[in-house]
């Protein structure tokens, strides 16, 4: 069954929207205010989709249940709102076995947070194009949970080699060179945590690695809940691919480490590095995001919805950066002119 998940205000009926500065469910009519702890979900809507396991790509049909609207999403969507009558849903059978979220950092800055953050971000930009946040832009400014796989690695390191360290001293006429060698043996245990991998395939990561890190200990046991009022897109990167990825990362790390505290300058031998325990956890971290097409290309904006932290590409005013660049030039001229005049 492809399920839609409601929250239903028990006041008057309409639906609750998490609200960042609340940390609570909020009802946008009547302002009552829910804790996530007493609020139910309302009568989940379904239609009949086989089989019931999701499958990434797999097409299946939602319906709004406040407007009976058809929900229309893309493959990793988990939670948007209803074209039509603008409810806040979750599609839970995308939340659910092995796509459910370990973990949720909620939104700490709303959108009124985010338009004032953004916009004096951009007072500080010259050059940019300030038509990336016009009021129709303002309306695509959106607020979005993405997949990552947080992880923690333990492994055995060992490090067994000759090394050499040497040294030069003026010893009356002579100059001298000693060379010291050594043998070096370390084992250790070393574990490594808060590896973070986007688990979205169509993320840029050079974008959502930009607005690290997130506070982890807000992290709370994932809810729906958290979900209704945003967007939230599913993971489509296996835990197994992310967990390679992270054991590729550390093993570059582990060598530099084994080698502190060494006196050769360098050691010839053998290094190895086997993982003896991997943990992983998936969880949904939120970030208020901003897209703006300009003369065929895409400008993305990104920013921690926790800490505030920002990360994009905008687009320049290049009428705006020429006319500055003729004004200088034209002002430097102008200088070396009249410095030729009184020279001469």
């Amino acid at each position: 069954m492809s399920e839609v998940k409601h929250f239903k205000c028990p006041s008057c009926g309409a639906y609750l929207e998490y609200q960042p500065n609340q940390q609570a469910l909020i009802c946008p009519y009547c302002a009552n205010k829910v804790d996530l702890e007493a609020v139910q979900p309302a009568e989940q809507t379904s239609v009949e989709a086989k089989p019931e396991t999701y499958t990434p790509g797999q097409l299946k049909e939602y319906h709004c249940q406040s407007c009976g609207a058809q929900i229309v999403t893309g493959d990793t969507t988990a939670a948007t709102r209803c074209y039509f009558c603008h409810s806040p849903v979750v599609l839970t059978d995308r939340l659910s076995g092995s796509f459910k979220p370990d973990w949720v950092i909620p939104f700490a800055i709303d959108r009124e947070q985010a338009e004032q953050h953004f916009s004096k971000y951009l007072a500080r930009k010259r050059f940019v194009d300030k038509r990336v946040f016009t009021r129709e832009q303002r309306e695509m400014f959106s607020g979005v949970y993405y997949p990552y796989w947080i992880g923690e690695i333990e492994g055995e390191a060992a490090l067994s080699g000759d090394g050499v360290r040497t040294s030069s001293s003026v010893q009356g006429n002579y100059m001298v060179t000693v060379h010291r060698f050594y043998h070096v043996e370390r084992e250790g245990t070393l574990t490594f945590r808060n590896l973070f991998r986007k688990a979205l395939k169509a993320n840029d990561r050079q974008l959502t690695d930009g607005i690290q890190p997130y506070t982890l200990s807000a992290m709370k046991p994932f809810d729906p809940a958290y979900l209704s009022g945003f967007l939230a897109e599913m993971r489509d990167v296996e835990e197994q691919s992310a967990a390679e990825d992270m054991q590729q990362e550390v093993e570059r790390y582990a060598k530099p480490m084994m080698m502190e505290g060494v006196r050769s300058e360098n050691v010839n031998g053998t290094f190895s590095f086997r993982p003896v325990r991997t943990r992983m956890r998936y969880v949904l971290l939120p970030a208020w995001v901003l897209t703006y097409q300009s003369q065929g290309k895409s400008y993305y904006y990104l920013m921690n919805a926790q800490t505030g932290t920002v990360c994009g590409r905008l687009p320049f005013n290049t009428g705006k950066l020429i006319g500055t660049a003729l004004a200088v030039g034209a002002a430097v001229a102008g200088l070396l002119c009249a410095g030729g005049a009184f020279i001469w």
